[in-house]
């Protein structure tokens, strides 16, 4: 009772009696019912027993995490409360978090998820064991959100550690889903009202070997139905977790003090902005969970395995591939699960067994050789474990796309061109990847541009200079990068052109391009199936927003959409240069005849 008796709260029902004109104590007992729904009920024997079943339910997988950090995190909980901001691949990220924290004595921490998990009986035990079930959507529903900001407040005043999962879903392509700013709001403005406590948001990152979701998350992707949660789904998913799959390894990124974000929106009169925290911490955040997570033996294996022609290929010529992935991954100094060595029979041989049996990988035993190759049913699933860690290799994508078009335009000053070229493929991708400030971003180009074009700042490095080498370069990134979302937003973009001057609606254009996409990859237009993704569809329609390509009031609306199609085609065409370029690595006379052949260098 005493949680909803806050002066604050008080106002808050005073101020909702007004607008609605319903009686304070008949929202009062409204908001008694919301926090019943939302509240924990610790219990001892019930903790005791929550461990058991998670244990078993994620028996599939031994943790990997680092005591020293759990460690490092119960000394700074000492004096400060902690957030712990994972990201979300799996129902079963909770656990393998909770089992580390137990392991050195951490009480287990407020953990908010959706109410459709909150399943009888289950539920009546989650919530003895530190689970807040929120609503899925109350947006505008003002009392659940008083309600809710009043506990999430209560909790941090006791120095109760929260837990919660930034995307507010799990992720269904494998990398980081754009952050939900809901909780974290609440959060902030919780912490604003009371600016004496100390909290630390704590970055998070979970990656698993492989998972057994990864297949119906991958249908869902392409179009399908989401199987709803019930009592036999968790069934099948608890006999699902039968089959051990390896490691779930766990990485913690550097705390972020609330209090020094809350500090930087200080207006001229020393007054503080709570709202323009929110987006700032939210990108900072999944920025450091990005840079803690490792790269798997999964994640490299299907980096050899996806956009190889459509063709097998055999260990050596994995070995072939991996390698400059792998001299690439220690020049930047990137995590990696475990040290790899390509020429011993080790973790990535485990592991291609291991995707082999799952059947994300079909191996094929020949006369002659065994080779190994990505099915077109399997691609999406393929990808997944790529995109955990395509965020490292970003940048490296993004500066070849912006040499290659450098050189296409003949650029009379290659280092603007490059800028100016990588910029724009920023700003293209930017609801995909989470991107530093600009500064920041420019040295990470010119380090990308000098790792690959030694000299590339002095004056007789020209555009020449680009096409000879580009053909030298060992390692080629771009067609597995960033090509899947570049031919999703072709496709899209290619819509909205045909579309005119009309407005046009998010979920009957997502599903438009759905249909269109796979019609394109039948006719092997589309260079692989990924690009037939909801989410990439949506992230684009979004870009399409932001440029105001969307609604029909917007000026010039036509001939804009041309253009944004026209651009988004011509982006494509030199990643598929880059593809050629690829696949004839070392061949510095193939450049000129991959690329001039489809029109690409022809000036």
């Amino acid at each position: 009772e005493h949680i909803l008796e806050t002066p604050e709260f008080l106002r808050t029902l005073a101020t909702l009696s007004e607008e609605t004109g319903r009686p304070v104590n008949e929202l009062a007992e409204e908001a008694r019912a919301d926090l019943k729904e939302m509240a924990v009920k610790p219990g001892g024997v019930t903790v005791t027993a929550w461990d058991r079943f998670t244990k078993w339910l994620s028996r599939a997988y031994t943790v990997d995490y680092i005591p020293e950090e759990v460690e490092q995190l119960k000394e700074l909980n000492k004096t400060a409360g902690l957030i712990f901001l994972p990201n979300h691949r799996s129902y079963l990220d909770p656990m393998v978090l909770r089992w580390a924290l137990d392991k050195h004595g951490f009480p287990p921490n407020n953990t908010l998820g959706g109410a459709n998990l909150a399943l009888w009986p289950m539920s009546e035990i989650g919530r003895r064991n530190g689970i807040v079930f929120i609503r899925r959507e109350f947006r505008d529903d003002h009392l659940y959100r008083a309600v809710l900001k009043t506990y999430l407040a209560h909790l941090m005043s006791n120095k109760q550690n929260l837990e919660w999962y930034i995307e507010g879903g799990r992720t269904r392509t494998g990398k980081l889903r754009p952050p939900r700013y809901g909780i974290l709001s609440y959060v902030v403005d919780a912490f604003a009202g009371d600016p004496d406590n100390e909290v630390r948001i704590v970055p998070t990152s979970i990656v698993y070997d492989q998972q057994h979701e990864v297949s119906a998350i991958s249908a869902e992707e392409m179009g399908g139905t989401k199987a709803p949660e019930s009592i036999k789904w968790l069934y099948k998913f608890a006999r699902s977790q039968s089959r051990r799959l390896g490691r779930a390894t766990l990485r913690f990124g550097e705390p972020l003090s609330l209090r020094d974000a809350l500090n930087l929106t200080e207006d001229a009169d020393g007054n503080l902005r709570p709202r323009l925290a929110v987006p700032k911490v939210a990108f900072e955040v999944c920025n450091r969970i990005n840079a803690a997570t490792p790269v798997t033996p999964a994640a490299m294996l299907t980096f050899a395995l996806l956009d190889n022609g459509d063709r097998a290929i055999t260990v050596e010529e994995g070995r072939h591939i991996l390698q400059p992935l792998l001299d690439y991954i220690r020049v930047r100094k990137l995590p990696l699960t475990e040290q790899v060595n390509l020429d011993e029979h080790g973790p990535l041989r485990d592991t291609l067994r291991n995707l082999v049996q799952e059947g994300v990988v079909t191996q094929y035993d020949g006369p002659t050789e065994r080779v190994f190759y990505v099915s077109l049913d399997s691609q999406h699933e393929a990808a997944f474990y790529r995109n955990t860690v395509i965020h490292f290799f970003l940048n490296r994508a993004i500066t070849e796309l912006a040499a290659i078009q450098a050189a296409e335009d003949r650029a009379p000053d290659i280092k603007v061109a490059v800028w100016e070229n990588a910029r724009r493929l920023k700003d293209i991708l930017k609801f995909e990847f989470f991107f530093p400030p600009t500064r920041e971003f420019s040295d990470q180009i010119a380090a990308e541009a000098s790792l690959m074009y030694p000299g590339w700042e002095e004056d007789t490095f020209t555009t020449e200079s680009v096409i000879e080498e580009a053909g030298k370069l060992k390692l080629v990134l771009a067609h597995r990068v960033i090509g899947p979302f570049l031919e999703a937003y072709s496709v899209l973009a290619d819509e909205l052109a045909a579309a005119g001057d009309q407005t046009v609606e998010q979920a009957a254009l997502v599903e438009t391009c759905l249909s269109l996409a796979r019609q394109r990859w039948l006719q092997r237009t589309l260079h692989t199936p990924e690009s037939i993704s909801k989410d990439y569809f949506v992230n684009a329609f979004q870009l399409a927003k932001n440029q105001g390509l969307v609604n029909a009031e917007e000026p010039d609306l036509a001939a804009r959409r041309q253009a944004f199609a026209a651009e988004l085609r011509l982006a494509v065409r030199r990643v598929d240069d880059l593809r050629g370029i690829a696949q004839a690595t070392g061949q510095p006379l193939l450049i000129e005849r991959a690329t001039l052949n489809q029109g690409g260098l022809s000036g």
